[in-house]
């Protein structure tokens, strides 16, 4: 939505809004895109064995997750009180 299509809602700022919503998606797809190039880098261009390309995926993607979801979580928060 353009800011001028944007309804009159008390407390909305479009600002913000879009800037949550370009940091959960950034998030996302940087998340994303980091494991492909693990597989795509590990696996595939390099010949490693599958099993340790798996325990490097594992590894960084359960360090990375939390954050990932701390941010889409904020991302997707309620603001009723």
């Amino acid at each position: 939505m353009r800011q001028a299509e944007v309804p009159d809602v008390t407390g909305l700022d479009y600002g913000k809004e879009t800037t949550r919503k370009n940091m959960a998606y950034g998030s996302l797809f940087g998340f994303l895109a980091l494991l492909a190039v693990i597989i795509i880098f590990g696996w595939l261009w390099k010949g490693v064995a599958i099993d340790d390309t798996l325990k490097v995926l594992t590894t960084t993607a359960g360090m990375l997750s939390g954050i990932v979801g701390a941010v889409v979580g904020f991302y997707f928060r309620s603001d009723s009180k």
